[in-house]
């Protein structure tokens, strides 16, 4: 039998574990039952990955007398919407999903987004497992039951903090990943590294054989993270911790959800955090809130991925506004330390349009 590590995210009744492990998916079967997962299940997945992944999952179901409805959506982000969780609840009801029934999220972070929203409103809550198959997912957006679709006035708008029965990573399943899916993991692992000094470390001295995928060592880089907003997640469940708490896993986003909109998502959304994370670490180095040495050390990390997207769908101004929300505060999360961030809405506007000009070459 392949080496299943477990983790726990305790939260007393809802607590549940993470499992992950190399070519551990022959056992999905028999940790659901562990798990007293019922037999009438539901596996929501998009046309990327059903090809990859999707006859497996539901052979190794099935011959353990789970019976299964196959639910596939069209890949993307535009997926995170209401038109596409109707449709996929207009299935759940043709296939006789009950409540007593369980949702499969088979896929990358959209999947288990939309499928996490469908299972904590169809029928007023139905179970949940997430099955990532990304880098993104299986860090952050598969682990602390944050489910939601998007608005067309908002990313994430309308959602639910549902956590999952439990998580399975099987990191074989990144054997298949494009080159830009790494970078896109990449986007959200570089945020741990840099709020945590361990996994900056694990990464500085690894990040060539996380880019070429070395399964052993991803899934090593993989632990680090999950027991890092593990810790998070037992503390702050439902971010209402301001100053601190799952606040801080939002390193990035205020400019990276900012490009992502603009660009109609052909950025992917690790690539527009990866983007976020090196214009906000310039804002707060330009306004002096960091430590330099530690300014210097994430700046050479950043610097060692390589990437460097076309930028040109972007308008100086339209960014502006869309990062002020039309005249209101910006709020950023910027770092300060290894473990210490500071969180604010005061910066000066003109600090923020200087580096974005410079950024992007004005």
């Amino acid at each position: 039998m392949k080496t299943i590590v477990k983790q726990t995210i305790k939260l007393g009744s809802r607590s549940y574990p993470i499992c992950l492990g190399n070519r551990i998916i022959n056992h999905l079967a028999e940790v659901a039952s562990a798990e007293s997962i019922p037999k009438n299940i539901a596996i929501i997945t998009d046309q990327h990955v059903a090809p990859l992944h999707l006859k497996r999952v539901v052979d190794i179901l099935r011959r353990h007398d789970f019976r299964i409805a196959e639910i596939l959506i069209a890949p993307g982000e535009r997926q995170k919407s209401i038109p596409t969780a109707t449709k996929i609840i207009t299935k759940l009801v043709k296939s006789n999903i009950e409540r007593e029934s369980t949702l499969f999220a088979l896929g990358g972070g959209v999947v288990g987004d939309v499928t996490g929203f469908v299972a904590a409103t169809y029928r007023r809550g139905v179970q949940l497992v997430q099955l990532p198959t990304t880098l993104l997912a299986m860090v952050e957006s598969s682990i602390g039951g944050k489910t939601a679709v998007n608005h067309p006035l908002a990313k994430n708008a309308i959602g639910a903090f549902y956590q999952p029965k439990f998580v399975f990573s099987d990191v074989q399943f990144l054997q298949t990943l494009p080159s830009r899916e790494v970078i896109c993991g990449l986007g959200e692992v570089l945020k741990y590294a840099i709020l945590d000094k361990n996994i900056f470390n694990f990464l500085y001295e690894h990040l060539n054989e996380i880019l070429q995928l070395d399964l052993d060592v991803t899934q090593e880089l993989i632990l680090l993270c999950n027991t890092y907003k593990a810790k998070l997640i037992e503390t702050d469940e439902f971010e209402k911790d301001t100053k601190g708490g799952r606040t801080v896993l939002n390193l990035g986003h205020t400019i990276g959800h900012a490009l992502e909109n603009l660009s109609k998502y052909k950025l992917h959304h690790g690539e527009a955090v990866l983007i976020g994370l090196k214009w906000e670490l310039e804002i707060a180095g330009k306004a002096q809130i960091i430590d330099q040495n530690y300014f210097e050390n994430i700046s050479s990390l950043l610097e060692r991925v390589a990437y460097h997207p076309k930028l040109n769908f972007l308008n100086y101004e339209t960014l502006i506004r869309q990062i002020f929300k039309n005249g209101k505060k910006a709020r950023f999360i910027l770092p300060q330390t290894f473990g210490k961030v500071f969180i604010t809405d005061k910066l000066k506007p003109s600090l923020i349009k200087a580096v974005i000009k410079r950024q992007l070459g004005k």
